[in-house]
Parts: C-alpha cells; structure tokens; sequence
C-alpha cells in the first residue's frame, strides 16, 4: 500500500513539473505574440508616415531622391518581404 502511494506521489509531482513547465512555455509565446502585434502597428503607423509625408514632397524631388535612394530602399522592401514570407512559413507549422 505503501509503495503505491509513494508511486502516485512520484507521478503526480513529474506530471505537475510537466504542467509548470508547459504554463512556462506558452506565457512566453503569449509575450511574444503580443511584442509582434505591437511592432507590426507601429510599421504600419510608420509607413503610413512615410506615405503621408511623401504625398507633401513635390514629385521632381521624390523622383530626384528616388534615383539616390532608390536601390536601398528595394534592397530593405526585399528583407522585409523575405523576413514576412518565412514568419508565415513558421505560423504554418507549430
């Protein structure tokens, strides 16, 4: 009797080290899910920015600075996009 009591002890305690350290697990996907919400609005508020601020340039000047800037520019569109695609791929598979 004895020996089975000490058996439910030993398999409750393992179970509940389990349980902690999965709760561990899945608040720090909930933080991180939240710090990505909230950077995703603030580029999004951003580039609104930019846009805004773009439709107050002149067009000969953003022409003008397109030309100098324009290759980094893609070249930073193309890390995004590329960093977006395999975020997407990560959210596919768990």
């Amino acid at each position: 009797m004895k020996g089975k009591i000490e058996e439910r002890i030993k398999s409750l305690e393992k179970e509940k080290t389990m349980l902690l350290e999965e709760i561990t697990q899945l608040k720090e996907i909930v933080e991180l899910s939240e710090t990505a919400k909230n950077l995703e609005s603030e580029v999004s508020k951003l580039k609104k920015e930019v846009e805004t601020l773009k439709d107050r340039i002149p067009q000969e000047f953003l022409e003008e600075l397109g030309r100098s800037v324009s290759p980094s520019l893609k070249e930073e569109e193309k890390k995004t996009s590329d960093e977006e695609c395999s975020r997407c791929e990560e959210d596919d598979f768990p």
